[in-house]
């Protein structure tokens, strides 16, 4: 497993960190041990931080499947997603254009703090 799924408890976000191998079983097996732990929570905040994937194995066919299941798995539990990118390895982009077609908007963002701040204000969009 190439994940770790914690609950920052005094924000009421649910913080995934993700590292080494980018795969498709470890994206969906993360997805389903979120909604499993946190599913319940309204509305269910999610930190997704991939800044320490060092590499991406899926194949742009996984990809586009992975988005698809996110954003359907995601959407119906009203999940509002801040993703925490590297500059060196952006592993998200095929996946959230697929997850925006199943109703699901991942933002992005630089900073921890600003994508705190986001997930814990009624703010719609990041700006």
């Amino acid at each position: 497993m190439s994940f770790r799924i914690r609950f920052d408890a005094r924000n009421r976000v649910a913080r995934m960190l993700f590292y080494g191998e980018a795969t498709y079983e470890n994206r969906v097996e993360a997805i389903r041990q979120l909604i499993a732990k946190y599913g319940h929570l309204k509305p269910l905040r999610v930190l997704a931080d991939v800044r320490k994937v060092q590499s991406m194995s899926m194949t742009a066919e996984e990809q586009a499947r992975l988005g698809t299941f996110a954003g359907r798995t995601l959407a119906a539990h009203g999940a509002r997603i801040a993703v925490l990118n590297s500059n060196q390895l952006n592993t998200t982009a095929v996946i959230r254009h697929r997850a925006r077609d199943e109703g699901l908007e991942l933002f992005h963002f630089l900073t921890e703090g600003e994508a705190l701040s986001w997930l814990t204000s009624s703010a719609e969009l990041p700006g």
